[in-house]
């Protein structure tokens, strides 16, 4: 964590979290992004779909999608998407299935996944470069190949 606390991000105004969120570091960092006042956007390849998350420097830390304990940091976020949508009535029964097959194992790290991920992530620069109205977390960008969201 020492190179997090040493990195100098000044001018920095967007960053992206593209790690795998597995370890304290990938945290640390969206923390040294937050005191400097930088947005940082989560990309996560869910295998044949990808979860994006902005995060405001003080708005609500996306590290909240982490249950301490035993879950693999993607059935956590699985889980959270899941009961997102229980909550505003749009199940999506493909994360559940995905989170059951996977709860003693990590998603697989697919390349649709990441590419996804990585289209949704070059709108969002965009759309925050110009101004235009992103999606901040709690609220978020989710696309799959396995149904329509």
């Amino acid at each position: 964590m020492e190179d997090v606390d040493a990195c100098d991000l000044s001018g920095i105004l967007y960053a992206v979290n593209a790690t795998l969120h597995d370890n304290e570091a990938s945290f640390a960092f969206d923390e040294k992004c937050k005191e400097q006042g930088i947005t940082v956007i989560h990309a996560v390849n869910l295998g044949k779909a990808a979860f994006l998350a902005v995060e405001k420097p003080k708005g609500y830390p996306f590290s909240e999608v982490v249950k301490k304990g035993t879950d693999d940091f993607r059935c956590s976020l699985g889980k959270y998407i899941s009961q997102y949508g229980m909550f505003w009535q749009m199940p999506l029964p493909w994360i559940d299935e995905a989170i059951r097959h996977y709860s003693n194992e990590s998603f697989p790290q697919l390349d649709i996944g990441a590419y996804i991920a990585a289209g949704y992530c070059a709108n969002i620069l965009a759309n925050l470069a110009e101004g235009k109205e992103v999606k901040y977390f709690p609220k978020f960008y989710l696309s799959s190949l396995l149904e329509e969201i």
